[in-house]
């Protein structure tokens, strides 16, 4: 039987979910979703007029930030005491969605990973080579929700020495496609009017760029974006970080993609409130042929590895934006 509600909610409240929602990460800060409310219930749905088709064409990347709204959104209804019932892409929908039916139930707060929300950033700059506590690790790994989706923790040196080579052939491969070069400059948002514009993206400040006019942004990047510049600072980034975390799936279609999106911003959530830093390094999951070589060299058979992250200690960044709520509501 369908969830349903007696207890109608505040429309505000509603709306508060729906912002704490979108403040989830995404590839390139795409930001792409659409929410809708009707009484109890919010759907959100997949925007694909933000989609990434040279790295992400079969748009796993896109579903993975779904997920992770999804679960800021859950997080955020139980630390206001709500009940939520999840069903991914009902088929009585007119449009493709997850449906969240809410009502209020039981104190359920969730009050450390709720607080991470508005906190939780990728962190893009190098970290300090501080090791993480095994406690800390432990709690990471116990963040990730669902069985179905696999949490690999590299602390060796030799294990994440293997795992750059792949990072650093995928950064070569991508930075010598000038199609992707292109894309990735699309989204990056050079001076403050661009950020004011646009709300999502890659703005300058998060990359630790100055700000400056589109046009020498561009040049700028091309000149630093050669693929062994990408290769070499890619090797730096992983260096200086403590452990590298990769998820995979045991199934490569989009119900696990949401699954993977939710135990990735539980981990990121936890990670926040230990002041662990975490950036993606994801090149290799990106790039077939090295995606299929990664699983070759860690001895997967069907298992997927979609999303690789290095983690550590660094300083706080410049915030990425977020467009407004009104922004993201249809219907």
């Amino acid at each position: 039987m369908p969830f349903r509600s007696q207890n109608l909610l505040p429309r505000e409240q509603m709306i508060e979910l729906v912002r704490l929602a979108t403040l989830a990460p995404s590839e390139h800060n795409t930001q792409p979703w659409k929410f809708s409310i009707h009484g109890n219930e919010v759907r959100i749905f997949p925007d694909f007029t933000r989609r990434l088709p040279i790295i992400d064409p079969d748009d796993h990347g896109l579903y993975i930030g779904l997920g992770c709204a999804l679960e800021n959104l859950l997080v955020a209804a139980r630390n206001h005491g709500l009940e939520a019932h999840v069903e991914y892409f009902p088929t009585g929908e007119p449009d493709e969605c997850l449906l969240v039916h809410l009502d209020r139930g039981k104190e359920s707060r969730d009050a450390d990973a709720f607080k991470a929300i508005p906190l939780r950033q990728t962190t893009r700059c190098s970290f300090g080579e501080r090791d993480i506590p095994k406690g800390d690790l432990r709690r990471l790994e116990a963040a990730n929700c669902f069985e179905n989706i696999h949490f690999r923790l590299f602390t060796e040196p030799r294990e994440i020495l293997g795992v750059m080579e792949f990072v650093k052939e995928a950064s070569r491969v991508q930075f010598r496609n000038p199609v992707f070069v292109e894309e990735l400059l699309a989204w990056i948002r050079f001076n403050a009017k661009e950020v004011s514009d646009h709300q999502d993206g890659l703005a300058a400040p998060a990359l630790g760029l100055s700000c400056t006019p589109r046009w020498l942004g561009k040049i700028i990047m091309k000149a630093l974006a050669t693929s062994e510049k990408k290769a070499r600072m890619a090797e730096k980034l992983i260096r200086t970080s403590s452990e590298l975390i990769l998820f995979t799936v045991e199934k490569n279609d989009r119900h696990h993609w949401v699954d993977l999106g939710r135990s990735f911003e539980r981990v990121a959530l936890t990670a926040t409130t230990l002041n662990i830093k975490m950036a993606h390094m994801n090149m290799p999951c990106e790039v077939p042929q090295v995606r299929r070589d990664l699983q070759k060299h860690l001895g997967m058979d069907e298992e997927q590895p979609l999303l690789l992250l290095r983690i550590g200690y660094g300083p706080d960044m410049p915030r990425s934006p977020r467009r407004p709520v009104q922004n993201v509501l249809v219907g």
